[in-house]
């Protein structure tokens, strides 16, 4: 988790730096659109764009994943319930010698 968070953060800071660099007007033009617009916004738009297409697809997996976590966590309070009326499994006690 924590190094997924580093990697993002430099992948933004990079993108920033090189959006803030190329700063220059330019002229898009995509099926019938045309937009005069700076590099940055298609820096910057692209580069969310792309992060909301790998949220949305990332998505499905997630709730899946939660979904199942839910479902074992009920399966394990009903099993402690019937084995031990309620109460919780000793844990295991290490060797200190």
């Amino acid at each position: 988790m924590t190094l997924s968070l580093i990697v993002t953060f430099i992948l933004i800071l990079l993108v920033t730096v090189f959006g803030l660099q190329n700063g220059m007007p330019l002229n898009v033009k995509f099926l019938f659109w045309n937009l005069h617009t700076s590099l940055i916004t298609v820096i910057f738009g692209s580069s969310l764009i792309g992060a909301a297409i790998i949220a949305i697809l990332t998505l499905p997996k997630l709730v899946t994943k939660h979904l199942n976590e839910k479902r074992l966590t009920k399966k394990l309070n009903s099993i402690t319930q019937q084995n031990g009326k309620g109460t919780k499994p000793p844990s295991p006690q290490t060797n200190r010698e």
